[in-house]
């Protein structure tokens, strides 16, 4: 088996290094914990077009039942399903998919943001109220509007569930340390297990975002628990 070549390797091997860095402050007493959006993307669809799927449904399985008129998608079906979501995100719904009452509701969305978009050369981000005109966007399509508001909110909702777990931690010894799109790295305390649950349902958001939580000595690694 051929060696890749250093140039390769680099990337990942400072990517490990850097995350081994991030190890607890409480050393024994401590450890890091990441909580991690699963979905995050397909999930945000539902709650701006206001779709709303069953407590535990993996969206993506969901899908997958829908696109391959399955009850039981293989795991090569799943897969294949978060392919066709993410290109129906970025690239506009095919007509196609545009029976599946989800993706009927996001051409929905997508049309209804574009008209007042159109009419008042700026569109506003669902939580903070921001506005994106038409001087940020360069040849500014249906799409390429929708997709701001995918990213802005994207920030908003991760932004929003940290202020408030920071507020939930003051005077703790367990605080959030790194965010990163996604997912959120907290320097966790042993003393403060009894605050575990808490934090996990402020960033779930009335079980409105599934989280994946992985637990580790440091930020390289960590399993899943």
């Amino acid at each position: 088996i051929r060696r890749p070549p250093r140039s390769t390797l680099f990337p990942y091997t400072t990517l490990f290094r850097s995350r081994n860095a991030f190890k607890s402050r409480h050393g024994k007493d401590g450890s890091m914990i990441l909580i991690d959006y699963t979905a995050f993307f397909p999930n945000i669809i539902c709650y701006l077009t206001k779709y709303f799927l069953p407590e535990g449904t993996d969206v993506y399985t969901y899908l997958a039942c829908l696109f391959f008129n399955t009850k039981e998608p293989t795991i090569e079906q799943i897969k294949e399903a978060k392919k066709i979501t993410f290109k129906q995100l970025f690239g506009g719904v095919e007509e196609k998919y545009s029976h599946i009452r989800y993706f009927k509701n996001l051409r929905g969305y997508i049309n209804e943001q574009w008209e007042f978009f159109r009419k008042n050369n700026y569109i506003e981000t669902p939580l903070f109220k921001r506005r994106i005109t038409s001087t940020h966007i360069q040849d500014p399509s249906p799409e390429k509007v929708f997709n701001y508001l995918l990213q802005a909110s994207e920030g908003e909702i991760a932004i929003s569930r940290l202020k408030e777990v920071m507020l939930y931690l003051k005077n703790k010894k367990s605080k959030c340390v790194l965010y990163t799109y996604d997912s959120i790295l907290i320097d966790f305390h042993n003393g403060d297990i009894e605050l575990l649950d808490g934090i996990v349902n402020i960033f779930r958001w009335n079980n409105r975002f599934p989280l994946k939580i992985y637990k580790g000595e440091s930020y390289g690694n960590m399993i899943l628990i």
